[in-house]
């Protein structure tokens, strides 16, 4: 059943790009963008409030005290960011620099729905812990648990957690 599932999403992911693109035509299709352009205007009010909610200070940031680069942030698959991110993290490893991915793990196994919903509705921060791919040495989460791309930059940079 999952994997019928992960089928059907990957067909209508690709119906939705084909959309987005300009690929697809016919009442399917402007129906989603239609329902895309709505859509947009809600994602852009949401936006806008949170942006204001941390101007205004009532949503405070949380300096690392490390220096981060961000690659790619709400840019679709099939960008290329994978590899940036892989170049970046070998090219500052050279330099002596240590070097920690941070991923949401896509395609990695989700948490349950009741986990999911704990977690949003829950006061508590932070209710499921970080998972940890690699210690720089050895892999510690397979590519299921972990999502293919942090797999992936985990089995080939030895050197980067």
């Amino acid at each position: 059943m999952r994997e019928t599932f992960r089928a059907w999403q990957e067909q209508f992911e690709t119906f939705a790009l084909e959309v987005i693109f300009g690929e697809r035509r016919g009442k399917k299709a402007a129906a989603m963008r239609g329902a895309l352009f709505c859509l947009s205007k809600v994602f852009l009010i949401i936006v806008k409030g949170r942006r204001w909610l941390y101007e205004v200070r009532i949503i405070r940031d949380h300096p690392l005290g490390v220096q981060v680069i961000t690659v790619g942030n709400l840019t679709v698959g099939g960008t290329g960011k994978t590899p940036v991110v892989e170049k970046f993290a070998r090219l500052l490893t050279d330099q002596g620099r240590k070097v920690a991915i941070l991923s949401r793990g896509y395609r990695s196994k989700p948490p349950s729905l009741v986990q999911q919903l704990r977690n949003r509705f829950s006061l508590q921060e932070d209710l499921v812990p970080p998972r940890v791919v690699s210690d720089a040495k050895n892999l510690l989460l397979n590519s299921e648990d972990a999502g293919d791309e942090p797999y992936m930059l985990a089995s080939n940079l030895k050197d980067v957690v």
